[in-house]
C-alpha cells in the first residue's frame, strides 16, 4: 500500500461519518456543561461582542484586541470553500445537506466557545509581552500532556501549508485566470509578496490587515448574494422549502438519483459545517489566545459570534443562491452562478473576484499565522522566519496549479487535528463551566501558573 493509499484511507476515517458524530457529540456535551450557552445567554453574547467592539480591550495579557482576534479567526474559516465548498455539500447530500450543517454550527458554537476560553485561559505569557496559546497550550498545560499539545502543532503546521495555502490560492488563480484572464503566475507572485509583507510585521500587523479586510469582505459578499437572491428571487421561498423537505424525507439528490442516503447527507451537512468554521480543529483558539479580556469567557463569546458569521449567515446566503438558481442540479458552482447573476454589469460583475481574493487572502495570513505558532512551540522563535519564507514560497507556487499530494495530506492533518483537541476539550470541560459560571456570578480571573 503507498503512502496516498494510507493518506486516503485515514481521511476517510476522520472525515468520515463516525467522526461526524463525534464532533456533534462533543459539542452537545460542551453545550451541556455551559448550560447551552450559546441560546440561553445569546443576547448577552452579542451585547458583548457586537454591541462592545471598542470596549474591554485591555487587561489580563495579550497583544491585540478581542475584535482583531477574531478577525484573524474569521480570516482563516472564511476561505474559498464558503462558496466552493457548499456547493460540494449540496451535491453530495442534496439540499437537505445544508440543515445538518445548521446543526453542525448550533453545536459547534459550544465548542468554539470552549475553545477561545480555555485558549485564553492558559495562554503563556512571555517576559517581552508577548503571548501564544492554543490547542497546543491547554493541553500541554492544563492536561499536563505536552507531548500531546506538540503532537496538535505539528498537525496544524503541516496543514496550514496546504488547507490554508496552497488550496486558497490555487483556487483564486483558477478562477482569475477562467473569468479575467488573468495569468496564474502573477496571482501567484502577488499573493506569496503579500504573505511576505504582512507576516514580516507580526501578529499586530496581521491583526490590522484583517481588521480592515474581513469586514469589508463580509459586507461585498453579501451585497453580492443578495443582489445574486434578488435576480432568483421567485424561487427563493421553494429553495428554504426544499432544505427541509430534503432533510426529512430523502429527496433526490444531484442528478436525480434516488434516495440519498441519511448517512451521506448527515455527513456532507456536518462535514461542511465543522471543515468552514473549524469549530473542533483547534485552530481558531490560536488567533484568540492573543486577545486583551479582562476574562477568558469574554473571548469566548466571540467564538461563539465566529461560528455565527462564518456558518448561519455566510454559508446559508451561499446555500441559497446556488438553490434559488437551481445551480446544484446542473453541477453549477456557487461563484459562477454570482459572476453570471449581474449579466452585462461590469462593475458589479467585478465585486465577485474582489470578493473571491479578499476570502483566500485573509485565509492566507490567518492560516500563515496558525502554522507559525505552532511551529514555535515545537522548535522555538528562531523557525518564525523559515516558516514565514517557506509560506509565501508555497503560496506563488500553489498559483501555478493544483498538488494533489498535499492537499490530501494537508486535510488529513487538518482532521487529526481534531483528535488531540477534543480529548482536552471533553477533559477540560469542567474548566470552562467553572470560567463560566465564575464570570456570570462575577468572580475574578486568576490565570493559571
Amino acid at each position: 500500500m503507498s503512502v496516498l493509499d494510507w493518506v486516503n484511507r485515514i481521511n476517510g476515517w476522520v472525515w468520515g461519518f463516525e467522526m461526524m458524530l463525534v464532533f456533534l457529540a462533543v459539542g452537545l456535551y460542551l453545550s451541556f456543561r455551559t448550560g447551552f450557552i450559546q441560546f440561553t445567554r445569546f443576547g448577552v453574547i452579542l451585547r458583548e461582542t457586537l454591541g462592545a467592539i471598542r470596549e474591554r480591550t485591555m487587561g489580563g495579557g495579550g497583544e491585540i484586541s478581542p475584535f482583531q482576534a477574531t478577525m484573524i479567526a474569521l480570516g482563516a474559516t472564511l476561505g474559498s470553500g464558503n462558496i466552493v465548498g457548499v456547493t460540494s455539500a449540496i451535491l453530495i447530500g442534496g439540499p437537505g445537506a445544508i440543515f445538518w450543517m445548521w446543526v453542525a454550527a448550533l453545536v459547534g458554537m459550544a465548542t468554539k466557545f470552549a475553545e477561545a476560553t480555555l485558549a485564553v485561559h492558559y495562554r503563556q505569557q512571555f517576559a517581552d509581552g508577548s503571548v501564544s496559546g492554543g490547542p497546543m497550550y491547554y493541553i500541554a498545560r492544563g492536561l499536563g500532556l505536552p507531548w500531546l499539545g506538540a503532537l496538535f502543532a505539528v498537525f496544524a503546521a503541516v496543514a496550514a501549508f496546504g488547507i490554508g495555502n496552497v488550496v486558497q490560492v490555487s483556487a483564486l488563480s483558477g478562477a482569475l485566470s477562467n473569468n479575467l484572464g488573468v495569468p496564474p503566475a502573477w496571482t501567484g507572485l502577488f499573493a506569496a509578496l503579500v504573505v511576505a509583507f504582512v507576516l514580516a510585521g507580526g501578529v499586530r500587523r496581521i491583526a490590522r490587515f484583517a481588521q480592515a479586510l474581513v469586514p469589508l469582505m463580509i459586507v461585498l459578499y453579501l451585497l453580492v448574494a443578495t443582489a445574486a437572491l434578488v435576480v432568483n428571487a421567485q424561487n427563493l421561498g421553494a429553495a428554504f422549502l426544499s432544505i427541509f423537505q430534503s432533510a426529512f424525507n430523502l429527496q433526490a439528490g444531484f442528478g436525480g438519483a434516488v434516495g440519498v442516503a441519511m448517512i451521506e447527507m448527515i455527513r456532507a451537512g456536518v462535514g461542511r459545517g465543522i471543515f468552514s468554521n473549524e469549530a473542533g480543529l483547534g485552530s481558531a483558539a490560536i488567533a484568540h489566545a492573543q486577545a486583551q479580556v479582562d476574562h477568558p469567557v469574554r473571548q469566548g463569546f466571540w467564538g461563539v459570534v465566529e461560528v455565527f458569521l462564518d456558518t448561519i449567515v455566510i454559508n446559508t446566503f451561499t446555500a441559497l443562491v446556488v438553490l434559488s438558481a437551481g445551480a446544484w442540479m446542473t453541477g453549477g458552482l456557487a461563484f459562477d452562478v454570482l459572476m453570471g447573476s449581474f449579466g452585462g454589469l461590469g462593475p458589479a460583475r467585478a465585486l465577485m473576484p474582489l470578493v473571491l481574493s479578499l476570502f483566500v487572502f485573509t485565509t492566507l495570513i490567518s492560516w500563515a499565522f496558525y502554522g507559525e505558532e505552532s511551529a514555535a512551540f515545537l522548535f522555538g522563535e528562531g523557525i518564525r522566519w523559515p516558516y514565514r519564507l517557506a509560506f509565501a514560497v508555497l503560496a506563488f507556487v500553489g498559483g501555478l496549479g493544483s498538488f494533489g499530494a498535499l492537499v490530501k495530506v494537508s486535510d488529513t492533518m487538518n482532521g487529526l487535528m481534531a483528535v488531540p483537541n477534543l480529548i482536552a476539550l471533553v477533559l477540560l470541560a469542567g474548566v470552562v463551566a467553572k470560567l463560566t459560571r465564575g464570570f456570570f456570578s462575577g468572580e475574578p480571573w486568576t490565570p493559571p501558573k
